[in-house]
């Protein structure tokens, strides 16, 4: 689904992608962490740093815990068990 031009996606789609960067992240092992997000406007290409590297300006901060029954939920919606 594709937001309208200045609208904000809901929270539960925020911390559904927080929960998912987390599991893909270093910190998987410790279940839990602080993770940033930012409009797509306001994250640049680092020059001269390793590929993927960015800065990022404007972030907020969710603090994030691994947590089963969302993981399960978004495994349902994903198609995948």
């Amino acid at each position: 689904m594709r937001l309208e031009k200045g609208n904000d996606p809901p929270p539960e789609t925020i911390r559904d992608a927080a929960t998912l960067a987390l599991l893909y992240s270093d910190l998987k092992k410790s279940g839990k962490g602080d993770v940033i997000y930012t409009r797509r406007k306001w994250v640049k290409k680092a020059k001269g740093q390793a590929p993927g590297a960015v800065i990022v300006t404007q972030e907020k901060s969710l603090h994030v815990s691994l947590e089963k029954k969302r993981l399960d939920a978004l495994k349902a919606r994903s198609g995948r068990e």
